[in-house]
């Protein structure tokens, strides 16, 4: 039969080793949540670049794609970006056409779901093959001011500049952090 001290000593044991099993299931517990979270940052600073460089691929503005644009009074007017009535995204309609310019991204949104039951939520909805999460990308595009001695990157204008601004917004049910990316594109005459 063990002694009082030795009871106290085996529960005290006990006691530790519990407290360190905790903290390992902790700790464990931490590093998978964090795992996800670099996970979906790399997923969706991805989704955001490719769709970036999608965006970044088209014309500035519908009025440069046939001829040189000398003024900014050229440009479409900053109340007007978006897509054309005759325009959509990735279309097989063949009554519509593609994006053709940067603009036309303004108020785009893309999803990528892995159950394709659940009802589109997004103008358009991608492949999710790959990506163990849901994600929904939304974009907007505005002028900005980068020039005369005055730059606002932050901020925007209605008024036609050879700046405009794409930012792509990042969300995921899966995870609590949204990543916006915003970037600027200029024309140069």
């Amino acid at each position: 039969m063990l002694g009082s001290g030795q009871m106290l000593l085996a529960a005290l044991a006990m006691f530790l080793l519990g407290i360190i099993i905790l903290s390992a299931n902790s700790t464990l517990f931490d590093n998978e949540q964090t795992v996800r979270d670099s996970e979906f940052g790399v997923a969706a600073i991805s989704l955001a670049t490719s769709l970036v460089e999608e965006a970044q691929g088209k014309v500035f503005d519908e009025a440069a794609s046939d001829s040189g644009v000398t003024t900014t009074a050229q440009l479409t007017l900053g109340t007007m970006l978006g897509p054309d009535p005759s325009e959509q995204y990735r279309t097989v309609d063949t009554s519509k056409h593609d994006f053709d310019d940067l603009d036309d991204f303004n108020g785009f949104s893309v999803e990528f779901v892995n159950d394709s039951t659940q009802p589109q939520i997004a103008t358009y909805r991608g492949n999710s093959r790959g990506f163990r999460a849901d994600y929904l990308l939304r974009s907007k595009v505005e002028y900005v001011v980068a020039g005369g001695g005055f730059a606002d990157l932050d901020g925007s204008t209605l008024t036609q500049t050879w700046h405009k601004k794409i930012t792509v917004t990042v969300t995921s049910p899966s995870s609590k952090d949204t990543l916006v990316f915003p970037t600027v594109i200029s024309y140069w005459n």
